[in-house]
């Protein structure tokens, strides 16, 4: 019998010794193992004894016994060959009285002694009373040719063929098995198997007792496949058990030290025994058992060879990391540079922390100071993207390494960014001297600059050369000095379409993973850049697109962390306070806040303030709370949390804090020179409200008309807020113009929480006038909206609990009807409900004013109404959610 690999052809034997034995034969078998092959007469000694042990045994075969007892080798291929005839003449004699069925095993790995006395066996079987049953894998080599020869010229055998199961054959098995209703699993059975039987049967034992592969059972009998045949078959098989991937016979010969031709043998081999699939393994299972089965040292040589093998290929660099980190020591062969290049690779990536073990072993191992100094940056690098606390404990070596004059340049500005993240002014200010003072940071000077305006302005050194136009190739080439010089240009310059571009020019670079160091950073002062200037459109498609597909995964959380600050922040300025809350929760999981260090403003002052503006403010309290540090009120960064912790304030009715803060905010930004560019914070806007609290219209007065002269550096969401207090000091027949002006700002801005606000000032300036009805509609406008925008502090306090009916009536009715209209119908009636004349929606929707006019001909009758002022409110929050 020939087949692929333990494909039921031990079962199969097995099962003719039973039949032979019934039919009156004895049965003798014997199994050939490539362990054996040097044992003289290894085949002989298991078919001889048993022959003895039968009735009326095998009578003594002159010179076999002393051989077999291991008492005496036969002298040379004369003395073999006359033993062989001997026993061959013994055999047959018996086989008169007895008749014989032989069988044995995987004959290929018969020793030669052997396979010569079956050579002569075989060429007498027509004269005998003897059966013989051979089993091999004839796409396999074999070491006794003229044996396989015999056997296939022979006319006395019959050729079985034996392979693995089809799809077919395999769901019978299953059905069989388990019983009809696993006929659902065949198809996984199939794919796990390949049809190999002793598989087939193992596997579904593991399903019947628990319900998925295992190592013990699955597992543990694709190892015996592989362990009775020659050592070339583990040797093919832990290799691509290491590897986790097909390989080609060139590759494997090299990872094994064996020819190429063999190896394509036995991986044709191990596919047709259906125990793996093109050199792939069917089930983890599978590969996790050969890794646990080999010995350890020599799993570390063979990661070791597969890290060069895959790294001269220009394989990935994660994958080629992943292994030099398995392979527990890193050989002197490889060069620090080409580790530092692989380092820098993995750390762009998904999993700095591959990068971090590597870095960690070749920093160990290396025994020069210069080399170790700059393993140790790329090593706090790496950790900086997993967690900015753990790298900290290298800034101060670090630190002595620059004075001593062993880091880098490029590590050097990478140190100072991380210190500025963390707030170590001391070290900050001796390294920031150090770079002064260097000739050879020239070039890096602007960029470092632009990086401490955006931080700590105070710290930062004005240059009269713009610094995207200086610098070295390498400095503009890098994302990071390009990201804080467009940031720092919108603080002191406000935004322009250039600072846009170059904005979006820096977040395209960041999503096709440029430039490893400071990426967070860098990617921070994009998105801020944006943000101060008005493009929250554009923010939020960034974040929401390219780099939300791009953010990293569990395994990098501080790019996370500020993607979810960014976020936190744009959702409070389009007035979604749910969703900036639990944003800024996440930046806050993703990293701790002493990870975070001094830009911990940013995310903490996101969450005060959505929880104010939500009426949470015991949470808001307990935020405010929190200890934060001390560099961080030195920091740009701190303009957040003061913003945010004096609209606190406000909310408590703690008015003279509140204006504290916000006047601190003010105050900063013109120590820092920031004061002619976009305002991180609306500071004017929130001390303005604290001077109103306190009934001081003419201060606040003054800080509306200081907001609203500023060269639009703040965009339409500031004059909107600007133009709503302004309404809250002039008189009453000028408030419904300035807040009407103020709602279509608000609506075009996207930013419901102010628009609820501007909106109940204008209810309340229609009912001044005596416009009863003008008032209840923008007053139930005004409630949705907050309703909408989760704005508790808002529509708790204006829904009345002393008069029921008007409570009712700013209450969404049950059934308005609005789900009967079309979508073109709701977006006419959504302007309609919103005061937009025909010819105004109109223009917004570029259709003509008659196909307006049809629209709501149709909506009133649907909704069995007469007049605009009927349109249901809900239509207002379907025109938000539109925009």
């Amino acid at each position: 019998m020939d087949g692929p690999l333990a494909c039921g052809k031990t079962t199969l034997l097995r099962s003719f010794a039973e039949r032979a034995s019934e039919a009156g034969y004895l049965a003798v078998t014997a199994t050939c193992s490539p362990s054996e092959r040097d044992l003289p007469f290894g085949v002989v000694s298991q078919l001889a004894r048993g022959v003895w042990k039968s009735p009326g045994g095998l009578p003594e075969v002159p010179g076999l016994s002393a051989i077999l007892h291991g008492t005496s080798d036969p002298a040379d291929q004369a003395e073999i060959a006359r033993l062989c005839h001997r026993l061959c003449t013994s055999l047959i004699d018996h086989a008169e009285h007895t008749p014989l069925l032989l069988a044995v095993d995987d004959v290929r790995h018969s020793d030669p002694a052997s396979a010569h006395f079956l050579l002569q066996l075989v060429r007498r079987l027509d004269a005998a009373r003897i059966a013989a049953v051979f089993t091999d894998d004839l796409s396999l080599p074999a070491p006794s040719l003229p044996l396989r020869y015999e056997l296939l010229r022979s006319q006395s055998l019959r050729r079985i063929g034996l392979g693995p199961l089809n799809r077919e054959q395999v769901a019978d098995v299953v059905v069989a098995e388990l019983g009809e209703t696993a006929r659902h699993r065949a198809g996984d059975v199939y794919a796990a198997t390949g049809g190999n039987r002793l598989l087939l049967h193992t596997l579904l034992s593991d399903y019947g007792e628990h319900g998925e592969p295992r190592q013990a059972g699955y597992g543990q009998s694709f190892l015996s496949c592989l362990h009775r045949n020659e050592p070339i078959f583990l040797d093919v098989v832990r290799a691509l058990a290491v590897v986790g991937a097909s390989l080609p016979a060139a590759d494997l010969a090299w990872l094994t030290g064996q020819e190429p031709e063999p190896i394509g043998q036995v991986l044709a081999a191990l596919t047709g025994a259906g125990l793996m699939d093109e050199g792939a393994f069917r089930h983890e299972a599978a590969r996790l058992g050969v890794l646990n089965d080999m010995p350890a040292r020599e799993r570390r040589t063979l990661h070791q060879r597969a890290a060069r093998l895959l790294h001269d290929q220009g394989r990935p660099a994660t994958t080629i990391a992943r292994h030099l980190v398995r392979a527990g020591q890193i050989p002197d062969s490889w060069p620090a540079e080409v580790l530092l290049e692989v380092a820098e690779q993995v750390a762009v990536g998904e999993e700095p922390s591959i990068a971090v073990d590597l870095l960690e072993q070749s920093f160990e191992q290396c025994p020069h100071e210069e080399r170790r100094a700059a393993l140790r940056a790329k090593l706090a690098e790496a950790e900086w993207k997993i967690n900015p606390s753990t790298a900290s404990r290298h800034h101060t070596p670090l630190y002595g390494a620059v004075r001593a004059g062993r880091l880098g340049l490029h590590d050097s500005v990478t140190l100072l960014m991380q210190l500025l993240w963390k707030g170590g002014l001391t070290d900050v200010e001796g390294l920031l001297a150090h770079l002064r003072h260097d000739p050879a940071a020239t070039d890096q000077l602007h960029a470092i600059e632009a990086a401490l305006t955006c931080t700590y302005p105070w710290l930062a050194e004005r240059r009269t050369a713009p610094a995207h136009h200086g610098g070295s190739a390498a400095t503009r080439a890098a994302v990071w000095p390009r990201a804080g010089t467009v940031l720092a240009d919108v603080l002191t310059g406000g935004q322009t379409h250039d600072t846009v571009r170059r904005a979006e020019e820096v977040l395209r670079e960041l999503q096709l993973g440029h430039d490893p160091a400071c990426q967070e950073q860098a990617g921070l002062f994009a998105l801020l850049a944006l943000v101060y200037g008005g493009r929250i459109d554009l923010a939020s498609a960034w974040c929401e697109g390219a780099l939300g597909e791009t953010g990293g995964g569990p395994h990098v959380p501080m790019r996370q962390a500020v993607l979810a600050a960014a976020r936190s922040e744009i959702a409070l300025r389009r007035g979604d306070l749910a969703e900036a809350a639990e944003r800024a929760r996440a930046a806050l999981t993703h990293a701790t806040p002493g990870a975070w260090g001094v830009a911990v403003g940013l995310p903490l002052g996101s969450l005060i303030l959505s929880c104010t503006r939500m009426g949470r403010y015991e949470e808001a309290g307990f935020h405010v709370a929190q200890t934060v540090p001390n560099a961080m009120f030195k920091s740009s960064y701190g303009l957040h949390y003061l913003y945010a912790r004096g609209h606190y304030f406000l909310a408590a009715n703690r008015h003279q804090a509140a204006l504290a803060d916000f006047l601190l905010c003010g105050e900063l930004l013109t120590d820092w020179g920031l004061s002619s560019g976009c305002d991180p914070v609306p500071w004017r806007i929130g001390a303005a409200e604290a001077w109103l609290a306190q009934g001081n219209h003419d201060q606040a007065r003054i800080l509306v008309y200081q907001q609203l002269s500023r060269p639009h550096t703040d965009g339409a969401r500031a004059r909107g807020q600007s133009l709503r207090l302004l309404a809250a000091t002039s008189s009453a027949k000028r408030r419904p113009q300035l807040l009407n002006e103020a709602v279509g700002l608000f609506t075009e801005q996207e930013d419901k929480y102010e628009l609820a606000r501007t909106l109940w000032d204008l209810s309340q300036a229609y009912h001044a006038l005596g416009e009863k009805k003008q008032a209840r509609r923008t007053m139930r406008r005004a409630w949705h909206v907050a309703k909408m925008c989760d704005a508790a502090s808002l529509y708790e306090e204006w829904l009345p609990a002393d008069d029921p009916s008007q409570a009712t009536a700013l209450l969404p009715k049950a059934d308005t009807g609005v789900e009967r209209l079309t979508h073109s119908e709701r977006r006419v009636a959504s302007l309609a409900a919103m005061g937009y004349t025909n010819r105004e929606i109109a223009g917004k929707l570029y259709v003509t004013a008659s196909t307006v006019e049809q629209h709501l001909t149709r909506v009133f009758r649907k909704l069995d109404i007469k007049h605009r002022e009927q349109l249901p409110t809900e239509l207002y929050a379907d025109r938000m959610e539109l925009a």
